[in-house]
């Protein structure tokens, strides 16, 4: 399993140095990837400038400057932005692509907001284990997300309640989960580990370990950028130096990934019994998690067993019936069976239970598609 996330695990206090981890002398040729500077990730260019100064710029209260700042950002008119959970990228080319997942456009959103006089934090969200699937990867996905404060001025005093949560994540926000500030090290950290995550799914093994090695520089107790590095150790044979990566994110943070990917790798070296063992002890851990047996009825679904993936998105439905990835779950397995009555009715659940436009306007299209065989 790679992690890609939105954001990352808690900071702690003490944290090794990762230099002792890392094998450049396996990895010929990683300095010659290009890896954004923290320069690159927030720069704005003159037409953000100018955007940021007109829609945003001003004086004003927190709220009314967070509400001038997403009504540019989303409205029509000006910039349309679109949710893309794979879209990792710079704030500049978030501008003009239009689209990004959470932590870029809140990269970019941090950087227009920044630009244009606002106090703004970055905020990591603690939300549950939830995987996506990308070309036979488990892909775990956390969040982050902004607090937009009053302007720091002498001799005022502000209560809490000036603060203002911006959030591109509907259900994050409206879940209420317990959230935390981060700095931008953190942040660029993250962005690195979401570049290092695509290189892996791409097998891209230099980019992989270049954005690694940038993400841990960044920040070591990053956890996931640990994971990552194991992965990539792991897929290249390098065992001894995958275990130590895995261990180290779970000493900095019991990362349970890191532990599921020690497991795995406690299997292809002869050491059966240990690895069953913390799997029993994540399976435990897990059972009340819908995210979890989505992922299973997507391996599931990878492998052809339909009737098995049925029964976990089910499962998942029954834990959380919000989620329209669960219902298109089932819509896609009843389709391949051949029962598309059902398909038809679980991609009408999914659309009705679509947060973005995009996903709903995706679900019609396959409505329409199917309606003509």
């Amino acid at each position: 399993m790679a992690m890609l996330a939105c954001t990352s695990t808690p900071q702690t206090t003490q944290v090794k140095s990762p230099q002792g981890l890392f094998m450049d002398e396996q990895f010929a040729g990683f300095a010659q990837v290009a890896v954004e500077s923290e320069q690159d990730v927030f720069a704005l260019d003159e037409e953000m400038q100018e955007f940021a100064e007109q829609f945003v710029g001003g004086s004003g209260e927190a709220k009314l400057m967070a509400k001038k700042l997403l009504r540019a950002i989303f409205g029509r008119a000006n910039m349309n932005l679109l949710y893309d959970n794979e879209a990792n990228t710079v704030a500049r080319d978030t501008f003009h692509n239009r689209s990004a997942n959470c932590l870029s456009m809140s990269i970019m959103t941090y950087a227009l907001g920044e630009h244009a006089g606002m106090q703004i934090e970055f905020q990591e969200v603690d939300v549950p284990e939830f995987w996506t699937r990308r070309d036979g990867y488990s892909l775990l996905n956390g969040h982050v997300n902004l607090r937009i404060l009053p302007r720091i001025s002498p001799n005022t005093v502000y209560f809490a309640s000036q603060t203002v949560q911006v959030d591109f994540d509907p259900q994050s926000m409206s879940a209420h989960f317990p959230t935390r500030t981060i700095d931008k090290h953190r942040v660029l950290a993250m962005f690195y580990n979401n570049k290092a995550a695509d290189a892996l799914v791409h097998n891209q093994h230099l980019q992989a370990y270049a954005y690694s090695r940038a993400a841990l520089q960044a920040d070591p107790s990053l956890g996931e950028a640990w994971v990552n590095l194991g992965v990539l150790y792991r897929q290249n044979n390098l065992m001894a130096a995958a275990e130590k990566s895995y261990q180290r994110a779970i000493t900095i943070e019991n990362n349970r990934s890191a532990l599921e990917n020690l497991a795995v790798l406690y299997n292809m070296t002869d050491r059966e019994e240990m690895a069953q063992d913390i799997f029993n002890k994540l399976e435990r851990q897990r059972a009340d998690n819908p995210f979890y047996h989505f992922l299973l009825g997507e391996q599931e679904y990878d492998l052809a067993h339909w009737s098995d993936a049925i029964s976990h998105y089910r499962r998942a439905i029954a834990l959380n019936p919000q989620q329209h990835e669960f219902y298109f779950g089932l819509a896609k397995s009843y389709y391949e069976m051949g029962d598309l009555a059902m398909a038809e009715r679980y991609l009408k659940l999914a659309k009705r239970r679509s947060i973005h436009d995009q996903d709903e306007h995706r679900y019609q299209n396959k409505l329409n598609l199917l309606t003509r065989l």
